[in-house]
């Protein structure tokens, strides 16, 4: 006979603690579980129950003991149970706002599963565990982008290319270019999934450009996995990949951007490390320079004029030509 309803047993079995809170209600019911059978009703291998054997021994202090004529384990101690969890006040609302953050990005690959899992969190608390939620609700909010893109074509475009990450297998891709305006059929060796500015996107060996690229989800028309398997580059390094950028963007080589802030956008720029380069030069008159070593000119571009007359690109002059070209423009939709 199962020791595990069915309906359950999928979610226990990729839950360590709640395998071992099934393991100690068996063995408390005096029903002898042993490992092969374990392992088999939870549809995990043998080795992940007998690390949960050991956990329940080593950390719990469970006197488990095997016994040959009943093929199982029991308690030699029968007043044995597991500890409770205890948890305070602080660490439940840190449970409770994490899982409020996390679900706020709407469209989230691991929107349900984040949301079941933490379901399943607050059901293993201890009844003497309050909290008044609502009035955390009241108090704390957060202000997240929703994902860029219709969020089921997102999702079936994620899980491919997850699964083309995690088998090294190649995709096949109809891609939108924003910058040419057009599009291509392409081959794409996955490396890297990230979520940036509300937007997720792939980082990896495009066949067609020879090169690293990076490619927007929402931003495929189509995607496939192909059956064609490929190696990846052990070079490869997410972090130094984009450590010349200053969110994305990825120039050509690295270049040295100095910006000057007056003494009133200064107070802001100080509040922030705006990228790993950057370099704060405090002027008598309460203004700041600030340089950067980056590779892209156009997000640094968009930064600067964001603050408008209170920011000055002093180099390169190449940056500062196409500032100053934007502003004419500008001035002539208003004119």
């Amino acid at each position: 006979m199962s020791l595990i309803n069915p309906e359950y047993r999928t979610g226990v079995g990729r839950n360590a603690f709640a395998r071992i809170q099934y393991i100690h209600a068996a063995i408390k019911a005096r029903k002898y579980p042993n490992v092969n059978r374990l392992a088999e009703q939870f549809e995990v291998s043998t080795r992940a129950v007998e690390r949960d054997l050991e956990m329940m021994r080593d950390l719990m202090g469970a006197p488990i003991v095997y016994s040959y004529s009943q093929k199982g384990y029991y308690y030699a101690d029968e007043n044995f149970s597991i500890p409770k969890i205890r948890m305070t006040e602080g660490e439940l609302a840190a449970v409770f706002l994490g899982e409020r953050l996390l679900t706020k990005y709407q469209g989230h690959p691991y929107e349900k599963e984040i949301k079941s899992a933490y379901t399943k969190i607050q059901a293993l608390f201890p009844e003497s565990a309050v909290l008044d939620y609502d009035e955390i609700e009241r108090t704390v909010t957060f202000a997240v982008e929703d994902a860029r893109g219709d969020g089921q074509i997102l999702l079936g475009h994620y899980q491919i290319i997850q699964g083309a990450i995690g088998s090294n297998r190649t995709v096949f891709a109809d891609y939108y270019s924003l910058s040419s305006d057009s599009r291509s059929e392409r081959h794409i060796d996955p490396y890297h999934l990230r979520f940036q500015d509300g937007a997720w996107y792939c980082i990896g060996f495009c066949h067609m450009r020879k090169e690293i690229r990076m490619f927007a989800l929402d931003r495929f028309y189509e995607l496939k996995l192909t059956e064609r398997s490929f190696k990846r580059d052990k070079n490869f390094n997410i972090e130094e990949y984009l450590a010349y950028s200053l969110n994305l963007e990825r120039g050509s080589e690295p270049r040295e951007v100095t910006i000057a802030f007056d003494r009133y956008a200064a107070r802001w720029v100080r509040e922030r490390r705006w990228h790993e380069s950057q370099r704060l030069d405090e002027q008598p008159d309460g203004s700041v320079i600030l340089g950067l070593t980056v590779s892209g000119l156009n997000e640094v571009k968009r930064w600067v004029m964001s603050f408008g007359s209170h920011a000055e690109v002093l180099a390169p002059a190449e940056l500062r030509q196409e500032i100053m070209e934007e502003i004419a423009a500008m001035l002539g939709n208003y004119s």
